[in-house]
């Protein structure tokens, strides 16, 4: 029995150093204590969480490690750090390399990236200094994107107040051209006044000669008094020429003004560019924000809350139980078309003022819940085909979720419709419905 035990012990002993000398080796590996290699510097302004013992990767290999990191002895000083790399990799090692510092994951461990350099570029000395990229945390594309949303906010304002400028130049523009056709128009009925004056006259004149009338009958054969009516005669159609050149002139102005070429044509172009511009950065400026709805960060919330937009969901996955998870259940209120809805003489369907009584009634039932409560209208319509049932019962549902919405101050983000078609279960009909179901979704304490 004592030879067995004498034996086991042994075994034990043994195997335990075979053990420690195995984690020696492991560990003198992981620290490349058997393997050549050589040193290397590079410099950052700031660390980002990265330490003493962190790995280093050359081209995405394992190369290393961070032997040192030497504090600067000013503030402007860069962070000098040592890194030890194995001496096979040293031929990727170049005067152009760049090492990052990067996370292991997107939140995991610090690393050092070091880029293999070029070709045509020197290869690094033993203890040379190689090119250094500064690390982006997740904080400064926090910050950066509040940036963006204040750049954002600018333009749209700069955008309106350009508007409000062009709106007022159009307007101070169609003012003087209405000011110079009215002088137009003034002076053109002052000359044919003239005219009409000067040829009354000249009537008057012919007809007295004509009749021998007056010293102007005696003297009817002399050519000084015909040369001096003549001039007369070309000054008035002189004058009627200008009229003419003037009008024409004054509707040219207003064409120009008016045409692809005037003024008026690249303010409006201008203001629809800037409002193209205006829209597509909204646009992007949502897709950023669906994205970062869906983020590792963030999404925990949204997964709790069992969606991240209401108006994802379709149908049949309401129908299958979207809402009705992480401790909520469904609470309704059925409302009749023939009490909520009248036609209009187009056809339309409206609200009546019985069907605003209606729901205001059955709104009372759900506004003790909290306002992130989710909040559905559910449209039902049994006549016609299935896609005038479609229209119908999601017609019916907007019009309700408008005037909730407006009525209650509910928060639109958390109210939807949903068009249900005829398929109505639990409705008082057994089944089929023709009007709305308000529907909210509250947490039932547990």
């Amino acid at each position: 029995m004592s030879q067995n035990r004498l034996a086991l012990v042994g075994t034990f002993v043994i195997g335990g150093v075979l053990l420690f000398a195995l984690g020696l080796f492991l560990i003198g590996n992981r620290r490349m204590l058997f393997s050549d290699t050589i040193e290397v510097y590079a410099e950052f302004q700031r660390i980002a969480g990265l330490q003493k013992g962190a790995m280093v990767r050359v081209a995405g290999l394992e190369a290393g490690e961070v032997e040192t990191i030497h504090i600067p002895r000013a503030p402007s000083a860069p962070f000098r750090v040592k890194l030890r790399i194995r001496e096979d990799l040293h031929p990727l090692l170049r005067l152009d390399s760049v090492a990052s510092i990067q996370n292991d994951g997107l939140v995991g461990n610090k690393f050092v990236q070091v880029e293999a350099g070029s070709d045509d570029s020197p290869q690094v000395a033993d203890r040379g200094t190689i090119q250094s990229r500064e690390p982006v945390d997740l904080a400064d594309m926090f910050v950066k994107l509040n940036e963006t949303i204040d750049m954002v906010t600018t333009m749209i304002k700069d955008v309106k107040a350009g508007v409000d400028e062009a709106l007022a130049a159009v307007s101070t523009t169609a003012t003087d051209a209405q000011a110079l056709i009215a002088d137009v128009g003034t002076e053109v009925r002052e000359i044919t006044t003239a005219t009409q004056k000067v040829t009354a006259d000249l009537q008057v004149i012919v007809a007295g000669v004509r009749q021998g009338r007056g010293t102007i009958g005696k003297l009817v054969t002399d050519d000084e008094i015909y040369q001096r009516a003549r001039t007369i005669a070309d000054e008035a159609e002189r004058a009627m020429v200008n009229l003419r050149e003037a009008t024409v002139e004054a509707k040219q102005a207003v064409a120009d003004f008016r045409g692809d070429k005037g003024p008026m044509r690249g303010v409006v172009g201008d203001l629809q560019q800037a409002l193209a511009s205006a829209r597509e950065a909204m646009a992007d400026f949502a897709e950023s924000t669906e994205a970062l709805k869906r983020n590792f960060l963030v999404r925990g919330f949204f997964n709790r809350r069992g969606f991240f937009d209401l108006n994802d969901i379709s149908v049949d996955e309401y129908r299958a139980g979207a809402l009705e998870s992480n401790g909520r259940r469904a609470l309704r209120v059925w409302a009749s078309a023939d009490v909520l809805f009248e036609r209009t003489p187009e056809g339309e369907e409206r609200l009546t003022d019985g069907g605003r009584w209606r729901l205001d009634s059955a709104m009372a039932a759900f506004i003790r819940y909290p306002r992130n409560t989710p909040f559905v209208v559910e449209g039902y319509a049994a006549e016609g085909t299935a896609d005038a049932q479609f229209r119908l019962s999601r017609r019916r549902a907007q019009l309700v979720r408008d005037y909730i919405v407006s009525r209650f101050g509910l928060e639109p983000p958390f109210v939807a419709i949903m068009p249900m078609g005829a398929n109505a279960p639990g409705s008082p009909l057994d089944g089929r419905w023709e009007g709305v179901a308000l529907a909210a979704f509250p947490e039932v304490a547990r």
